[in-house]
């Protein structure tokens, strides 16, 4: 039943909505994937959405919650232990695999998603300079620096499609990239070639999927590329072979190459090794479990980190994955060392240069989600329906897998950490996660559902200003046992016990 807001009606962002799933599921090469997706095409919103958008007020009324723990059985595990039992070497993969390290797709040539994506470091950025100094990475065009930090490959094909709203953990799951703009590996793999930023594979400022395979067929990857598709596949259009592009990548970031489950914690699991006691404790307090397992007798203290990191509590429905592929907004500050900020001429960079400047706010999800219905980034600004951030998605980022969070090629290698890269070691960011919300003065915590939570604080708080400290959205300790990132009220030894134990999860 259609509703009026300004003339917006509520039947117009279901029919746009439902033209951008059938968009999403037809991009999706995989079947089960596909089958996936479309289960969950009717809770795209959350429960009784209309009423949201008619009462803007929303999330302050209802304060944002950490997500709740997924059962074994929930459709984000079930996905994960399918992926599991599918993970395998192929023709395919062995082409997406030579894709992945194609130095001659880009433009101009030198770049490939190796170049961001090393096996050396877990699949992220291999340049520790760049990690420790600036955290945002460069293109092609060198000159040109996008504002999130590569995520890693490692896992990410555990991530069901999406994203989609998911009422048994009470918020969105799923898809890729940071903000799930892609709905799945074959999808993400193709918008690097076509952002000004990464690859750059643009003509006349629009998109040029005939550049890329031009590049495909007559270089390292041509005849592999024959071998798995036909001798006849480059008659085929280039948005159809985009599309195999992409599903080769996937089957390649699909193998045992990129997800190895070799780790300490892996041989800890089949009974091969045992954790030192500070690798023990620091399970426990990620788990808030005694027996450092989901759903066991509670832990002297609880770091909340399942709360979004999560594992299965009977392991033998793993895999564990540390990750519920949640989205969230846990306060993190801007990135001002990201070179984006000053990315601002638009005669050097057309599609890619930021209009905002300093000013500029990324809002994760909410920057996709909002337009896929025809509505501007966030809901706010020319061509909103005035209801704001109605879905509470604004700032928020999905959660990746933990494994390999510490993986480097050397001791003194830096790696940055956060979708814009602002961190820049496990110790920073697990300290974060203790003291966001504190000061320097002992027992003061800062309230960020209040208008100006910096007003009147005694103290200099611990933490820099969270990028976008919306009430809605953002975490806030309350004196609820489910929200309190922020303050944990970890000693400086447990901190470094949950440090000792992300270590167990790089891969060897």
């Amino acid at each position: 039943m259609p509703y009026s807001v300004n003339k917006v009606k509520l039947s117009r962002i279901k029919i746009v909505t439902s033209a951008t799933l059938g968009t999403i599921v037809l991009l999706i090469a995989n079947a089960q994937a596909a089958q996936f997706l479309s289960t969950f095409a009717t809770t795209l919103f959350p429960p009784n959405y209309s009423a949201r958008i008619n009462k803007a007020s929303v999330g302050r009324n209802n304060p944002h919650r950490a997500m709740h723990r997924p059962k074994d059985n929930n459709a984000i595990r079930v996905y994960a232990a399918t992926m599991a039992k599918k993970v395998q070497a192929s023709d395919l993969a062995t082409l997406g695999e030579t894709l992945f390290n194609d130095e001659t797709l880009s433009n101009p040539p030198g770049q490939s998603c190796a170049s961001c994506h090393s096996s050396q470091v877990a699949f992220t950025f291999p340049d520790s300079a760049t990690n420790a100094i600036l955290g945002a990475v460069p293109g092609a065009v060198k000159s040109r620096f996008g504002f999130r930090l590569p995520p890693s490959v490692t896992y990410a094909a555990f991530s069901p499609p999406g994203p989609f709203y998911d009422p048994s953990v009470e918020t969105y799951v799923g898809g890729q990239f940071w903000d799930g703009r892609a709905a799945d590996l074959t999808a993400q793999a193709q918008f690097p070639e076509f952002n000004p930023n990464e690859m750059n594979d643009i003509t006349h400022n629009l998109k040029d999927p005939a550049l890329v395979l031009h590049k495909v067929e007559s270089g390292p990857s041509g005849r592999m590329f024959k071998r798995v598709y036909g001798e006849n596949a480059f008659s085929a259009s280039p948005d159809a072979n985009m599309v195999r592009i992409g599903q080769a990548i996937a089957a390649f970031e699909q193998t045992r190459k990129v997800n190895p489950f070799s780790s300490k914690y892996d041989l800890y699991l089949a009974g091969k090794t045992k954790l030192t006691s500070s690798e023990m404790n620091g399970l426990r307090l990620f788990t808030g479990s005694s027996t450092g397992r989901p759903g066991g007798p509670a832990n002297y203290k609880d770091a909340k980190c399942a709360a979004c990191h999560g594992i299965p509590e009977d392991p033998s429905t793993g895999p564990d994955l540390f990750s519920n592929f949640c989205f969230t907004n846990i306060g993190v500050p801007k990135n001002r060392t990201n070179p984006f900020y000053t990315n601002t001429n638009a005669g050097e960079n057309p599609l890619g240069y930021n209009k905002l400047g300093s000013k500029f706010i990324d809002l994760g999800l909410g920057d996709f989600l909002y337009p896929s219905f025809g509505l501007p980034a966030g809901n706010v600004g020319t061509g909103s329906n005035n209801q704001g951030d109605f879905l509470a998605i604004n700032g928020t980022f999905k959660a990746p897998s933990l494994r390999n969070i510490d993986k480097r090629p050397y001791p003194g290698f830096v790696r940055a950490y956060m979708h814009n890269g602002v961190f820049k070691s496990l110790k920073e960011v697990v300290h974060f996660y203790n003291t966001r919300n504190l000061t320097t003065v002992p027992g003061e915590v800062i309230d960020f559902t209040k208008p100006d939570p910096y007003a009147g604080l005694k103290g200099k708080p611990l933490q820099d200003r969270p990028e976008y400290a919306s009430p809605d959205t953002l975490s806030n300790p309350s004196g609820n046992t489910d929200e309190e990132v922020g303050n944990l009220g970890l000693t400086a030894s447990e901190e470094d016990d949950i440090i000792a134990f992300l270590k167990t999860l790089s891969d060897r």
